[in-house]
């Protein structure tokens, strides 16, 4: 039994150190080679750390693009697509999970909905995009974007009610709530560790989206994809600028994960329903 024991341990950490090395691998490919020369990222064997460093993609990057503006763009999309989508994805899955809106099977719907491959509306919101003026605007990418992740968010927040016992929101009730101030004072709370799994997971869908920004952006909103996307010429890859851009992309999405973590780790409901 004791062999087994430490078998089985031996093969569970063998197990998380791959899958540790699969997902930090790629970000440390990406990180030392921005810092490599053109000349580097052409060798074979591939060099797995520079043997000259440099930092002149990065300046080649701020000073011959417009990184800055881009990213801006891409912060801007990405909060204001979330923000609507929890506005309205939030109260519509607290509909469904205390209401029973729609039958047993509408939660299944709507994963159904976020399942529909998006270049199937890519041509339709173009064209509206086109009769209503709003090709390369906030508004047209943000609207599309909130299209695309209001299922998920809604899928996603009713598991979350589901786990909360109603006898919560009764309780408040029956001390002069109203059914809104009891989701707002009682439920929303309870519920922030999935309100911030939620964020978080349709933020990195909206960061990384590609395809929706190239066909309704242009040179005034697009977004940091479309710029890695610019990089790709008839001359060939500019490895060393497309993994510098890579890098920053990074930064934004992990300093939002590291300042939501503690609520995600949170066990808010914990003892809610003790004396």
């Amino acid at each position: 039994m004791g062999k087994f024991y430490h078998l089985k341990r031996f093969i569970n950490y063998i197990i998380v150190i791959i899958i540790v090395f699969a997902a930090l691998f790629p970000i440390y490919w990406i990180f030392q080679s921005s810092f490599k020369p053109p000349i580097e990222h052409l060798t074979s064997p591939p060099l797995w750390f520079p043997k000259h460093i440099t930092g002149e993609n990065y300046i080649s990057l701020f000073k011959n693009s417009d990184i800055v503006e881009t990213l801006l763009n891409s912060i801007i999309i990405t909060s204001l697509s979330v923000f609507i989508a929890m506005l309205i994805g939030t109260p519509a899955a607290y509909s469904i999970a205390r209401f029973n809106v729609g039958g047993i099977n509408f939660p299944l719907f709507i994963l159904l909905v976020r399942m529909t491959p998006p270049i199937v509306f890519v041509i339709p919101f173009f064209l509206i995009a086109k009769k209503l003026g709003l090709q390369d605007s906030y508004i047209s990418i943000i609207l599309t974007e909130v299209f695309f992740i209001i299922p998920l968010a809604v899928w996603m927040m009713i598991g979350f009610f589901y786990d909360l016992p109603t006898s919560l929101e009764e309780a408040a009730m029956v001390d002069g709530c109203s059914r809104w101030q009891a989701m707002v004072k009682i439920v929303l709370p309870l519920t922030s560790p999935g309100l911030a799994a939620t964020a978080i997971l349709c933020s990195i869908l909206v960061w990384n989206d590609f395809l929706f920004p190239l066909i309704l952006t242009g040179s005034r909103t697009r977004t940091l994809p479309v710029l890695v996307n610019s990089f790709v010429t008839q001359r060939g890859l500019d490895y060393g600028l497309m993994c510098a851009t890579g890098v920053i992309m990074t930064i934004p999405m992990a300093i939002f994960g590291v300042a939501v973590q503690k609520y995600l780790v949170q066990g808010l409901t914990s003892g809610a329903m003790k004396g």
